[in-house]
């Protein structure tokens, strides 16, 4: 393996990484939120809990879609030639 593919591992890596994050944090900041309004009101419903954490996790897809499809294009142009000449044995 040369270096030029681990370097682009450890960044598709991180990339994969940058790009959960947004939607990651939603679904935490609903849960906390929900969590939170689950021990003071003491309704124990999953229901309650899911609910705003599947609608947190939408609205973050639909608004860093733009965003997240622009990244996955800048690194799919870079990749490319390096797919072309790994597969060509050089």
């Amino acid at each position: 393996m040369t270096a030029s593919l681990v370097g682009l591992l450890r960044e598709g890596l991180l990339l994969a990484l940058l790009l959960a994050a947004p939607v990651l944090v939603a679904a935490l900041a609903a849960g906390i939120l929900t969590g939170l309004l689950g021990a003071f009101t003491q309704i124990q419903d999953p229901a309650i809990g899911l609910v705003p954490r599947v609608a947190a996790v939408g609205a973050a897809v639909i608004l860093f879609a733009p965003s997240i499809a622009h990244q996955l294009e800048v690194f799919a142009n870079r990749i490319w030639p390096l797919v072309t000449t790994v597969a060509a044995g050089r």
